[in-house]
């Protein structure tokens, strides 16, 4: 515990994802004071045609009990 699935367009380079992956676990050992052991951190490339309906649909509007911060756009922007 715990665990942050993060869902992005296939672009990020492995760099990018270490660098995030290292400021997620730094951020949480700061704030709930876990050890770095006990953090997971996965990315999960979603193609830009579908995410619409599997990501902002389906996991951010369709589940607005749990989403803690969301995005600018919408259902009608036709590029996110």
């Amino acid at each position: 515990m715990p665990h942050i699935n993060v869902k992005h367009f296939p672009s990020l380079t492995d760099g990018q994802r270490d660098r995030l992956s290292y400021l997620f676990v730094e951020a949480i050992r700061d704030v709930i004071q876990c050890p770095r052991g006990a953090i997971s951190v996965a990315f999960e490339p979603v193609a830009p045609e579908i995410w619409m309906t599997e990501v902002y649909q389906n996991e951010i509007l369709a589940r607005k009990d749990i989403t803690h911060t969301f995005p600018d756009y919408n259902a009608t922007d036709e590029a996110i």
